[in-house]
């Protein structure tokens, strides 16, 4: 709801739908970390980044909704700059925040009103509409941001469409037929919101149309996002003011069952308030007890971290503006917030016992013993290079990092190694592929006697030599090596057998490194099939980055396990 014009407030007060029957009994509690986000804005995050990302860690914040601008990324045409997006997004990632994208606004120059439209969102809602001529261009853009950020998963079309004067029509199921498809073609496992403000009204309108153009069942989104505001002050049955529109929220969900899609999730993507923080902790409290309660909920993202002005209009901040020295609470270079404490607390003291980390549902494997959950292309990788018995438990969900070519990767990360996504190799053996984790942690090793190519090798029944790293592989190691995947799973060797130091035992083991891991010879375990492991490589770099905390108690092995 961000900036939104008076016409769009009137608009939210006419359309009001009455509230539903009360439910027969209580739902069971979802147990979604992901009920604990934050509706964000790069333009903010990344100026005043120093208090607000160590606000997001303060309060465990789970999922953060963004807005990815057109008008920010291509100020010119043809001309994109990725660097504001790629700054947050990088921050964002360390904290392995999970990020809802929303795809929003349209450049001046693709206006059809190019002087009103560059004025910003008080007008552009108004004013801003898409040259005919600029449907390519639309295209384009949209293709270049979902390519670059093929790794966001979860994506919502627009900010609230129905109140946009020239995009709330069948304007919006036109493009938004474009983005949904241009997503599924770079990343089949990305999720596509549609967007509401009003609620069941338009998108029942916007399904009745996509029946007819595109056919029932095969409507352009997989969930739907919606800002479930009070601004109306509408009672619930027990004649008290609602904190966000429950019924509002009932009646969409049971639009999906009615409409044969009973497993459609509702992303709250927008929710909050703007009056006294006792009243706003109060009204989050109740927000949040009722959404924990209703598992078709996916997401749920208070708008916002922080207020933007003296204006009580613009007062939805956990955190508020600073008087500077002449007693204005403005945004300037150097702005500093503070937290209104009664609210800020309720939002980070949210008793969130019992929360599993993530809802347990068909297709998720999860792993009570990290905390962690597998799904989609990383599980099926996962199981495919040996699971447990190779890479271990999960310990971090997917997350987004830059390769030191600058591509974005999304990534996840398991004791003994990681997988990386290549949507570039959508559908091929190289979709998913192993991290260089053997490389990495030798990094600066290479004069070290065992990584030294060998001077001359002799291939053997016993021994291979591959030149493309000067080293062999023989023995036990070449029989693990041969059995569990060889260099698709472990890459080639870059160093020879020799013996070092265990960092998890401290006991001395006969190693070998591969690009993506490093196995150790047990003789304890001679004749067993832990005779030769891996080594917790990856482990051991999360400690190093502080994502894994060196004294966290140890996650049992595979043998422990067993």
């Amino acid at each position: 709801m961000t900036f939104r014009p008076l016409l769009a407030i009137l608009v939210l007060l006419a359309w009001t739908l009455p509230a539903p029957k009360p439910a027969a009994a209580q739902t069971p509690t979802s147990g979604n970390p992901n009920l604990f986000g934050i509706a964000a804005h790069a333009w903010y995050l990344d100026p005043y980044g120093d208090q607000l990302y160590a606000a997001l860690d303060d309060l465990h914040v789970t999922t953060v909704r963004l807005s990815i601008d057109w008008k920010t990324f291509e100020p010119v045409e043809g001309t994109y700059d990725w660097s504001l997006y790629d700054r947050v997004f990088g921050e964002l990632a360390k904290r392995q925040i999970i990020i809802v994208a929303d795809f929003n606004t349209i450049p001046a120059w693709a206006s059809t009103d190019p002087e009103h439209c560059a004025q910003g969102s008080g007008e552009e809602v108004t004013t801003c509409k898409l040259r005919d001529d600029m449907q390519a261009a639309y295209a384009r853009a949209a293709e270049a941001a979902l390519t670059r950020y093929s790794w966001i998963e979860y994506w919502e079309f627009w900010n609230e469409p129905d109140v946009w004067t020239y995009l709330g029509s069948d304007t919006y199921l036109r493009n938004l037929r474009v983005f949904y498809d241009t997503a599924h073609r770079i990343n089949p496992e990305i999720q596509v919101a549609i967007s509401s403000l009003s609620g069941t009204p338009y998108i029942d309108w916007l399904w009745n149309v996509s029946d007819i153009w595109y056919g029932v069942g095969h409507q352009p989104w997989d969930a739907i996002a919606y800002h479930p505001y009070n601004l109306d002050q509408v009672t619930g049955s027990d004649g008290q003011i609602m904190p966000i529109r429950f019924d509002r929220i009932e009646a969409l969900h049971q639009l999906a069952i009615d409409r044969g899609f009973p497993n459609m999730k509702l992303w709250i993507t927008e929710y909050g308030w703007s009056n006294d923080p006792a009243t706003d902790a109060r009204n989050l409290v109740q927000s949040l007890d009722w959404m924990r309660q209703q598992p078709y909920i996916a997401f749920a993202h208070l708008h916002m971290l922080h207020d933007w002005s003296s204006d009580p209009v613009n007062s939805y901040g956990l955190m508020e503006i600073v008087p500077d020295a002449s007693g204005k609470r403005e945004l300037t270079p150097t702005t500093r917030f503070a937290p209104k404490p009664v609210y800020y607390n309720a939002f980070k003291n949210y008793p969130r016992d019992g929360l599993p980390s993530a809802p347990t549902e068909p297709g998720i494997l999860s792993f009570p013993q990290t905390g962690h959950t597998l799904s989609g292309r990383f599980l099926s990788a996962w199981r495919a290079r040996g699971g447990l018995a190779i890479l271990g438990y999960p310990l971090t969900r997917p997350y987004a990092r830059q390769d030191q070519q600058g591509r974005w990767l999304l990534v996840q990360d398991f004791e003994r190694g990681s997988l990386e996504y290549h949507p570039e190799f959508e559908g091929t053996p190289f979709e998913v592929e192993g991290t260089l984790v053997g490389q990495e942690s030798t990094s600066g090793r290479q004069d070290e006697l065992p990584f030294r190519p060998l001077s001359g090798c002799h291939p053997s029944p016993d021994r291979n030599c591959f030149g493309e790293t000067g080293h062999s592989l023989a023995y036990g190691f070449r029989t693990f090596w041969q059995q569990h995947g060889g260099l698709s799973v472990f890459g080639y060797p870059i160093s020879e057998e020799f013996q070092e130091r265990n960092p998890d035992t401290g006991q001395i083991n006969t190693v070998q490194y591969f690009e993506h891991a490093r196995l150790e010879y047990h003789p304890e375990f001679a004749g067993t099939p832990y005779e030769v492991e891996l080594g917790r490589l990856t482990a051991a770099a999360l400690q190093r980055r502080g994502w894994l905390a060196p004294n966290d108690p140890r996650v049992p092995t595979w043998r422990e396990f067993q």
